[in-house]
């Protein structure tokens, strides 16, 4: 009774998870245009008479929101090319980066989500073993971007960052700037190495979860 109940588990959990993700992100971009779209559709309900009950005009307007939005998002990217968007663009980042507080967040999130798009470069390197917290412990982490001048001068050392996830949920996590010959890099996915933290050390690299409860 208890293999099977676990079975289940293991086959449900990762699909509600996902779904709630996934639902929680769509509403997450929607819910702000929501009203406005559904005031729209309404008024092709004597065509449509599906538009008529709730829960279809709600799906129709969430759809049409994100293709809107991506269209949107597209003709930016084509806009923004244009010299004389791209300066316009420019003199918003001054104001922008001019504004107290303001800036602080909007330089701190561009430069984020830039390092994470920009083609020339990845996010996490390689996969690697770090001591941490203390010199007798290790944890799994990834080698990310380069270690600043102004921390690199004040020790002799070498040294390399290295992201070290927390568990069981690795969006969160430390930045450990170790010595180089202290960060040991691993073969392993990061995919893997992700696994390993969130199950805790119970889902091991290369390791396939049979589905199917054993009898």
């Amino acid at each position: 009774m208890k293999k099977y109940l676990i079975a289940g588990l293991v086959i449900l959990l990762p699909l509600i998870l996902t779904i709630m993700i996934f639902v929680f992100v769509i509403d997450l971009f929607t819910a702000p245009f929501l009203s406005m779209f559904i005031d729209f559709l309404s008024e092709f309900d004597q065509t449509l008479p599906l538009l008529k009950n709730p829960t279809v005009i709600t799906v129709f307007a969430r759809i049409l929101i994100i293709i809107m939005l991506l269209v949107f998002i597209f003709l930016l990217g084509v806009i923004a090319r244009w010299f004389f968007f791209r300066s316009l663009i420019t003199l918003a980042n001054k104001i922008l980066s001019k504004i107290p507080f303001v800036k602080t967040i909007y330089r701190t999130l561009k430069d984020i989500i830039s390092s994470f798009i920009a083609q020339e470069r990845k996010a996490f390197t390689k996969t690697a073993m770090v001591a941490f917290p203390s010199k007798d412990s290790y944890c799994v982490g990834f080698e990310s971007g380069e270690i600043p001048e102004e921390c690199q001068k004040k020790v002799k050392e070498k040294l390399k960052p290295v992201f070290v996830p927390t568990a069981p949920h690795p969006i969160s996590g430390y930045l450990v700037m170790a010595k180089e010959e202290d960060v040991f890099s691993i073969d392993m996915k990061n995919e893997d190495a992700v696994k390993f933290t969130v199950s805790c050390g119970l889902i091991l690299p290369g390791e396939k979860i049979d589905d199917e409860p054993k009898k």
